[in-house]
């Protein structure tokens, strides 16, 4: 069992240390807090934590796994990176219509769009390494985090999100992916 922090660097260090050498086919960064603040209740904390855990800890957990995904695809074709995001976090699907959304996401809509942006950048640096890393929306699930008022269960975003991930191939490396289709298709704009 290893132990891992994503919101620690010592405690992704530490894991990267005990995996070495292992290779890692596949890497979901799933973590993720969401804090319900409109405009007039977000505070810089709530800013700056939810970036940490939504932005930052996944950008560390790859780059701290790099070697792993690596010797993946150097053995096996290809590795993949899967980052959970949000619909939250497409700047193109903020519009009017989904303002009752958006409106109470004011930290967790950008931290989960610069967590679309490091996905992309990654996809870019490293495009020759032959790792795909694309990001999830998991859809409107029937969670904790939204009072059950899903339209999702979690079995059904799951098993969305799988074969999603089981059909990717380099060609789709950078792209964002849409586990729901009550909200858009397949292919989400950034």
């Amino acid at each position: 069992t290893i132990i891992l922090d994503t919101s620690d660097e010592s405690s992704v260090i530490e894991a990267a240390r005990q995996l070495e050498g292992v290779p890692i086919d596949l890497l979901i960064n799933n973590a993720g807090i969401y804090v319900d603040d409109d405009l007039k209740s977000a505070t810089k904390e709530s800013f700056m934590r939810q970036f940490e855990v939504n932005a930052v800890g996944p950008f560390l957990v790859t780059r701290a796994l790099l070697p792993n995904l690596e010797l993946a695809a150097k053995s096996h074709g290809t590795a993949t990176v899967a980052q959970v995001s949000s619909l939250l976090g497409s700047i193109g699907s903020n519009t009017r219509e989904m303002a009752h959304f958006y409106s109470r996401a004011y930290a967790y809509s950008p931290s989960k769009a610069a967590l679309n942006m490091v996905t992309r950048s990654l996809s870019v640096g490293l495009h020759d390494s032959n790792i795909i890393f694309v990001t999830l929306n998991p859809g409107y699930v029937d969670t904790d985090m939204n009072n059950h008022q899903g339209v999702l269960k979690p079995s059904e975003s799951a098993e969305s999100m799988a074969n999603i991930v089981a059909n990717l191939s380099m060609k789709d490396t950078g792209k964002f992916y849409n586990a729901d289709e009550h909200f858009g298709g397949l292919d989400l704009p950034w």
